[in-house]
């Protein structure tokens, strides 16, 4: 009797197996088929990706080792993927820095800082580069891009603007006690990198000497020198 149960179980197994693959069968080797093609795709995929990369980085390498690098670095980032282009005009608009070519450098960091494809933090440091590079010539416009950039939260380089404003607030403006108040804000600042902080907190110290002296010379509010009574 209990051989017959077992038999009768297993043939009702059977049955629903058969069932089941009548009904689902296509489906389940379709999607099986389905993942085995996927994997295969994907894996070819990745083998090109990597050889792109490889190509495109061995590009970017031997422009860096041109005889004008600058200009062969501009060159092949137009056939670059967006982060190797980036990184090529950033490289190309150092290698323009160094040759004092500013107006150029200019305008490698402006393309880099509109360029929607660029990574957000070369955008952010574009920014930044800009706003130093002006500076060294034009004082005035520069300090008012480097506030700009001190005072975007979403920027990461904002606390290394707002140092560069407290050294032209200081040494272009005379402004020790303004300079003094960018560098408080920015050892305000949390997980401040150990360099930056010893930069600050030396400028700091330097400007609170150069503050009481700049104080005595202050107009008062009338706008004139306030005269000193005449000895007798």
């Amino acid at each position: 009797m209990a051989n017959f149960l077992a038999e009768v179980d297993e043939a009702l197994k059977q049955e629903r197996v058969a069932r089941f693959w009548n009904s689902y069968g296509g489906f389940v080797l379709g999607t099986a088929l389905m993942i085995i093609l996927g994997t295969a795709a994907l894996s070819g995929y990745r083998v090109w990706d990597s050889g792109i990369k490889s190509a495109q980085t061995e590009k970017l390498l031997n422009a860096l080792s041109a005889e004008d690098p600058a200009s062969e670095l501009v060159a092949v980032s137009k056939d670059l993927r967006p982060g190797l282009k980036t990184l090529a005009l950033w490289q190309a608009a150092g290698e323009l820095v160094k040759k004092d070519d500013k107006a150029k450098a200019l305008e490698l960091y402006a393309q880099i800082n509109k360029d929607p494809a660029s990574p957000p933090d070369f955008r952010h440091l574009a920014s930044f580069q800009m706003a130093r590079l002006i500076a060294q010539s034009d004082p005035e416009t520069g300090l008012s891009l480097l506030e700009k950039v001190a005072n975007d939260v979403s920027n990461p380089w904002n606390n290394l603007a707002r140092l560069e404003v407290a050294v032209l607030q200081a040494h272009h403006k005379k402004n020790f006690k303004l300079a003094r108040e960018h560098l408080a804000t920015i050892l305000k600042s949390e997980s401040l990198p150990q360099s930056l902080e010893r930069k600050a907190r030396s400028l700091d110290m330097l400007y609170g000497l150069q503050e009481p002296q700049t104080q005595e010379d202050i107009a008062p509010a009338g706008g004139e020198q306030e005269q000193k009574p005449e000895k007798k």
